[in-house]
């Protein structure tokens, strides 16, 4: 009998059609000589401090550092976690399952997820890896005919252990120290990637306050000749010389010192990873770094996409051929004609441009599947059509013609000022072609259309008239608050500074975090209060800002990072074990705390935390009491505490923007609701005014409040 442990029941489904095992089981399916189980996600975890000694619940110095014991893992404690482990268990130790695979998730984590899971159960028996990047039915079974020793992954497993486990060490340290160090600022959660993400933001919030924006003046001629007209432009620092310059050059002849011209190519973008996948999701449909990847989960397992924990954006050579007969039977099954893309020609795309070896690890860059059809499509919720439409057009994109234009940069002098004229002349759209059909397909309005004027046939030496010279009072700008966007561009590019070399290397792929676990950072840090969303934007707390005036620069920039990663590609490389890391992690956790406490007793810490207080921007005026709705761990609420309820409707969590829509009397519209039947549908809310609520809880107690009445209006359906 044969057994596999698939990382979740949805995987374990679509592994079990395929080898037959349809009977349902408490906690598994069998069938044709297989047995499929699954883990929930993780099913073990590190003991927290508590289980080793009762004395860890109160957090206190004098404890620190606290490192795991050798036996430190548990079942963990979320419903249905214990259970599943209990089946799994007993599974692995039937006397008629004579052959293991390990079918978790292909990466670091997946690994993890299981091998812990092997050992807690106290399994001996062999076991082999399945190791596959799509759920569709082809793939499992080629998987399965080439299932790999388990010996392959020891490695692997080595590094995401450890990495675990240093992670435990840091962050539960760290948490304790800070939170006693500076007592009356609350928890300050702290974390190997968490903080210096939190530092990104609180940098960021101050180059913009301290930057201090300095005035300059674009004069702009406009230039004509019999029948041409174009216009130059020079720069002015002063309003004085600007209205200088315009007495000068207005109505005097300007001639042509230079002309370039220089044909140039943009190639197509290569295709997805999760992290550009997140920051177009984000910059397009406004959807959280949490929303893309939870959506893109759920397509690889509605097996329509590929598995979207990638980091990579290139595809195999062994490739080539599937992928042009992907292009092409989404073609042949008008999944085209959905997208509006009918009219273009896709007999002579390049495949060759998304091929390269050398850039795919673990996973290659996110697809469509060729089970993605008009039908399938049409059954999705619309969230779920946006992200898959999204890897689609990607895909298109990457494939197709380069984009083609040629500039040309002219010199005038007019009076002894030289002006400076540029234009564009568009010779193919390529690719773009496919980036505007992407944006109006998603009701975002084609791309932006390049600025530069397109300049009539000009010659050295010829003479045209500045007919008419304006100024144009600027100022320089800020840098901007960052976006989900702009963030995950800063933590996946972060590092690119640190000044050992091979450090450096370490980080230049990778960053701040990973593709899989960037979005559950940006999550972690609004929930433990240091970043709040404002719309779009992330903006760091009072708490965050304080946080890192105190916290050392060996802890809040990426260094440290840095250096983890290089000895965790060092152990996968087996250059490296798992004890002279760990040892280096506990020797920087013994001395870091140990100079902290010295610090505190010798009265040379940084000074403490002024007085928490909110500094939260109110969303709007409470429709209750007039009191301000600001946003909390919980979601937005009355700053006065009338129990006026505005943080979600009809089950759905509402945004920033949402809410201020509502408090201003605006209707908003909530897309993708499930309705009794099972479907979806999307619906417009106008407020009419408040309601009181009331209900009791299963403890018995009655929870009341205040909460938006409705009118609804369904949306007109397009004919």
């Amino acid at each position: 009998m044969k057994l596999i442990i698939a990382e979740k029941p949805s995987v374990a489904g679509e592994i079990a059609k395929v080898v037959g095992a349809t009977k349902n089981e408490k906690g598994y399916k069998s069938g044709n000589n297989y047995l499929v189980s699954w883990c929930v996600g993780h099913l073990i975890e590190l003991s927290p401090p508590e289980a080793y000694s009762e004395t860890y619940k109160t957090w206190n110095l004098a404890d620190l550092p606290i490192l795991p014991r050798a036996d430190s893992y548990r079942t963990m404690v979320s419903p249905g976690t214990r259970d599943q482990f209990e089946i799994v268990k007993e599974l692995m130790h039937r006397a008629d399952v004579d052959e293991l695979i390990e079918a978790t998730d292909a990466g670091r984590e997946g690994e993890l997820i299981f091998r812990l899971v092997y050992e807690q159960a106290g399994c001996t028996k062999p076991f082999s890896r399945l190791w596959i990047s799509s759920m569709e039915e082809k793939s499992i079974r080629d998987g399965l005919a080439s299932v790999r020793p388990s010996s392959d992954y020891d490695s692997l497993y080595y590094a995401a252990r450890c990495r675990q486990r240093a992670d435990w060490v840091y962050g539960m340290n760290l948490t304790r120290l800070y939170t006693k160090l500076y007592q009356n600022a609350g928890t300050l959660n702290c974390g190997r990637v968490q903080t210096p993400t939190v530092n990104l933001i609180v940098q960021r919030s101050k180059d913009i306050k301290d930057f201090k924006s300095t005035t300059y003046y674009n004069l702009i001629a406009e230039l004509a000749s019999d029948d041409l007209h174009f216009e130059a432009r020079t720069r002015a620092d002063s309003s004085e010389r600007a209205e200088e310059l315009i007495r000068l050059c207005a109505g005097r002849t300007g001639t042509v010192t230079d002309i370039k011209e220089e044909n140039k190519t943009e190639n197509p973008p290569a295709l997805y990873d999760l992290t550009t996948l997140q920051r177009d999701a984000n910059r397009l449909l406004g959807y959280s770094a949490q929303q893309t990847l939870d959506l893109a989960q759920t397509l690889y397992e509605k097996k329509l996409s590929t598995y979207p924990r990638t980091d990579s954006r290139y595809l195999t050579t062994d490739m080539t051929g599937s992928t042009k007969i992907l292009i092409d039977g989404l073609q042949d099954n008008g999944f085209f004609e959905v997208l509006n893309l009918k009219n273009y020609d896709f007999n002579s795309i390049n495949v060759e441009n998304v091929i390269n070896d050398g850039k795919v690890s673990d996973h290659h860059a996110l697809l469509p599947t060729v089970l993605l059809t008009p039908e399938t499509y049409q059954e999705l919720p619309t969230a779920e059509k946006n992200i898959i439409a999204l890897i689609t057009f990607r895909l298109l994109s990457a494939v197709y013609a380069p984009y083609r234009y040629m500039t040309t940069k002219v010199a005038l002098d007019i009076e002894g000022v030289t002006f400076d004229a540029a234009g564009k002349t568009v010779l193919d759209a390529g690719f773009r072609n496919i980036v505007n059909c992407m944006k109006a397909f998603l009701k975002k309005g084609a791309e932006e259309q390049d600025k530069e004027q397109i300049l009539p046939a000009l010659q050295e030496g010829g003479q045209y008239t500045a007919k008419a010279v304006r100024k144009e009072e600027k100022k320089t700008q800020p840098p901007k608050p960052y976006t989900e966007d702009t963030l995950l561009s800063a933590m996946e590019t972060c590092g690119k500074d640190i000044e050992d070399e091979a450090f450096r290397a370490a980080m230049k792929d990778r960053g701040l975090g990973s593709p899989a676990t960037r979005a559950g950072i940006i999550e972690n840090i609004i929930k433990t209060g240091y970043i709040i969303r404002d719309g779009n934007k992330l903006l760091p707390t009072d708490k965050a800002v304080q946080f890192m005036g105190v916290v050392v620069d060996q802890i809040k920039q990426p260094d440290l990072t840095a250096e983890w990663e290089y000895q965790l590609a060092e152990i996968q490389r087996g250059n490296l074990t798992e004890a002279e890391f760990m040892l280096g992690i506990y020797d920087f956790i013994w001395k870091f705390t140990k100079a902290c406490l010295t610090a505190l007793e010798n009265g040379d810490l940084k000074a403490a935390f002024t007085e928490r207080r909110s500094q939260q921007p109110s969303l709007g005026a409470c429709p209750n009491c007039g009191g301000d709705v600001v946003k909390g761990k919980f979601g937005a609420y009355c700053a006065k505490k009338c129990g006026m309820n505005v943080s979600r409707i009809m089950g759905a969590e509402l945004s920033d923007s949402q809410i201020k829509n509502l408090l201003a009397g605006k209707k908003i519209l909530l897309k993708g609701l499930t309705s009794k039947k099972g479907g979806t549908y999307d619906v417009y809310l106008i407020p009419e005014g408040v309601e009181p609520y009331s209900y009791v809880k299963a403890d018995g107690t009655t929870v009341s409040g205040h909460q938006f009445k409705f009118k609804k209006e369904f949306p007109k359906k397009e004919k």
